[in-house]
């Protein structure tokens, strides 16, 4: 069955201008793109995000790499993914959340890294990790009219 998955490049990509190798490392997974835009992430944004995170002590520290405050770029690359196991195809393809570690093929494993001086994870790309947050974070990032059926 088709599901949809929400794939977000964030801040630390954009600034390493690593969006075109993301978007052609996703390319390979014959998922159809049925949106995608550049986005200025909001602080409000950001925190219904993560809302599953609020309270967390890691919280502040999501919400500052996903606006940008951490890499002087609160822009991101937001992207509707479609297809057969799209959510678990794309969370395959990304590898773990700690780049240290990810299999060296992944997204992660190629471009994240740990940044010792801002204490953060540059994980390069965030995906739904379930269908159920997938429809939650597409209709947080994108209005019904922006979706391309």
């Amino acid at each position: 069955m088709a599901e949809r998955t929400l794939v977000l490049i964030k801040p630390d990509a954009m600034v390493k201008h690593l969006a075109g190798n993301i978007i052609t490392d996703l390319y390979t997974l014959n998922l159809k793109m049925i949106a995608l835009k550049l986005s200025k992430v909001s602080r409000e944004l950001a925190e219904m995000h993560y809302s599953e995170h609020k309270g967390k002590p890691f919280f502040e520290d999501l919400i500052k790499h996903l606006t940008g405050e951490l890499h002087n770029n609160e822009k991101v690359i937001a992207i509707v993914y479609e297809g057969e196991n799209a959510v678990q195809k794309v969370r395959d393809a990304i590898g773990k959340t700690n780049p240290d570690e990810c299999i060296p093929w992944t997204i992660r494993g190629k471009y994240g890294k740990i940044n010792t001086k801002t204490n953060c994870h540059e994980t390069v790309i965030h995906a739904s990790d379930s269908p159920e947050n997938a429809k939650r974070e597409i209709d947080l990032w994108f209005d019904k009219d922006e979706i391309v059926e």
